[in-house]
């Protein structure tokens, strides 16, 4: 109740809830880091930031003055590190809301900045481009236009009082011997409307390498995880890419494992993106699928091209992983033919998840996940109930 004991005060406070650390607990969510640096002085991944604007991401700095027992710098990434929850209490975002944007501690001062019109100099180029500033988690525009929900039971306060008075009436319930762990709760929540739109695609070449291309149009930089399932003793490469901007790279699958790829891509708010198959394969048969995935931002829907480069025709067979219960479906496409299908999420929240195979190529697997944003909130993914 101090929050709310002033109604005048409660109108105009926002409380954060920060929490600082997460005592070593398992996060199954990569950190949305700058590339790690290899041995040879070369990055794990590419960025469409500068290095002037990645520098301090890095332990390169010496100690401070005066300070003693300071670790030897080894030009490591120093983070983001593991999630921890912030807890964003006010007028304009009641309702149970979660939101889903990458935000770190320096989101607070950045929020700070927003609403007083101040400038944190401590704050590096790569926080301020990944990193938001909180304000996607309020409704500053209608924060009133909820309808209130209508609770089932007593109507009136004599009928109120008379349930609380037969319940303080009744013995007190015994406090548990056995106390174990809250088990946390199901279901879904209202989501807020996220600045992604991500998109990557992959290209089989004619060398036997596989090219992945990220790109991003959205609104704010997002980070794009890749781990290479097949030399896993390999660093995870990371791709940071800012509004309106593309980045591409290559693996030799062809000599690195006799053409066997398996590209693992993870992103913000359960993207994600899988690209498995054979490119000696490719080479050899003159099949040669490939998928496109295409938003329609204005219905929240998907569009997807199912597109056939070689001399061959070939069999693709599409199935959804989660959140539709459609038959597989299988296509024909004929040699340099694009066959587009569109998909509506309106009653799933925008949610997204299939898997695409060919009958021509057992080794050839694509999977796509995701949420399509529509500038409106939604809700959390349905998939984790």
């Amino acid at each position: 109740d101090a929050l709310t004991a002033v109604p005048e005060v409660w109108s105009k406070t926002a409380l954060l809830i920060n929490f600082d650390e997460n005592d070593g607990y398992f996060d199954h969510m990569p950190s949305p880091s700058a590339p790690s640096r290899l041995k040879n002085g070369q990055y794990a991944g590419k960025s469409t930031l500068s290095n002037a604007d990645m520098q301090d991401e890095y332990f390169d700095h010496a100690a401070p003055e005066g300070s003693r027992s300071q670790p030897t710098p080894d030009g490591r990434v120093y983070g983001p590190g593991p999630r921890v929850p912030l807890y964003v209490i006010s007028p304009w975002s009641r309702g149970g809301w979660v939101n889903s944007q990458v935000f770190d501690h320096t989101s607070v001062l950045m929020f700070l900045e927003k609403r007083f019109g101040v400038k944190e100099p401590n704050i590096s180029p790569y926080r301020r481009a990944v990193c938001g500033d909180l304000t996607s988690a309020f409704n500053f525009k209608t924060p009133n236009a909820d309808v209130l929900p209508q609770l089932s039971g007593k109507q009136t306060r004599v009928q109120a009082d008379a349930l609380r008075e037969n319940q303080e009436a009744l013995p007190a319930v015994p406090v548990p011997t056995d106390i174990k762990l809250p088990i946390q709760q199901s279901g879904i929540r209202l989501s807020r409307a996220l600045p992604y739109e991500l998109h990557t695609s992959a290209r089989c070449k004619a060398d036997g390498k596989v090219q992945l291309i990220f790109s991003n149009t959205g609104k704010q930089a997002a980070v794009f995880h890749v781990y290479d399932k097949l030399n896993l003793d390999r660093i995870p490469k990371r791709y940071i890419v800012e509004p309106n901007k593309t980045l591409d790279d290559e693996w030799n699958a062809l000599n690195d494992n006799l053409g066997r790829y398996d590209l693992w891509v993870l992103g913000p708010n359960g993207y994600h993106r899988h690209f498995k198959g054979d490119t000696q394969r490719i080479i050899d048969s003159g099949v040669k699928p490939e998928i496109r995935v295409c938003y329609d931002i204005a219905n929240g829907d998907v569009y997807v091209e199912l597109m056939n480069e070689g001399t061959k025709d070939t069999i693709l067979t599409v199935k959804p992983c989660a959140y539709r219960q459609d038959a597989p479906l299988q296509l024909t496409i004929k040699a340099g033919q694009v066959v587009k299908q569109h998909w509506s999420l309106a009653d799933v929240g925008h949610w997204y998840d299939f898997e695409v195979t060919s009958q021509s190529d057992p080794y050839y697997y694509r999977r796509f996940a995701g949420r399509v944003e529509t500038g409106e909130d939604s809700f959390s993914d349905p998939a984790m109930i």
